[in-house]
């Protein structure tokens, strides 16, 4: 078991073993919770904001040297290179793109052999396994609106 001075700053201190919590300590974790949460948001959104701006620009980057021919261009930066490459990889295994490739695998058989896409996918679907985790969520109460100012119009 670690001692508390091995114990990074940037995690929680570990539960007591007693079954008791101490409420201002459940109130301190809960404090934590929402914090954490609150700057998870924020980064995710700064992150979202980044990606948007980093992909408009490398959109651009692409059109210029596609108009300029320069496809195999070799861009020199600070601390290396930037270059257009070409990134393959599957499409997602969805349940339509799966029932219509076993679609095309019974068809591809022939006759002798009875399309069972259907009779398949009713199987995957009530057979896949299911994780379950508990998690907080957070929800946000939004305050009514103020009611209309009262008007003296008789």
């Amino acid at each position: 078991m670690l001692s508390r001075a091995q114990i990074p700053a940037s995690q929680p201190p570990p539960l007591t073993e007693t079954k008791s919590i101490l409420p201002m300590e459940f109130n301190k974790w809960v404090r934590h919770y929402v914090h954490y949460d609150t700057l998870t948001k924020s980064f995710q959104q700064q992150t979202t904001n980044a990606r948007k701006m980093k992909d408009a620009y490398e959109e651009k980057i692409i059109e210029a040297l596609d108009q300029t021919k320069m496809k195999n261009a070799i861009i020199q930066i600070a601390g290396g290179t930037v270059k257009l490459v070409e990134d393959k990889h599957p499409a997602p295994l969805t349940f339509i793109h799966l029932e219509s490739m076993l679609h095309d695998y019974f068809k591809a058989k022939g006759a002798r052999f009875p399309d069972e896409t259907d009779s398949i996918i009713r199987y995957i679907k009530e057979n896949r396994k299911q994780v379950t985790n508990s998690q907080l969520k957070r929800e946000s109460v939004v305050p009514p609106p103020p009611p209309p100012p009262l008007t003296d119009t008789i």
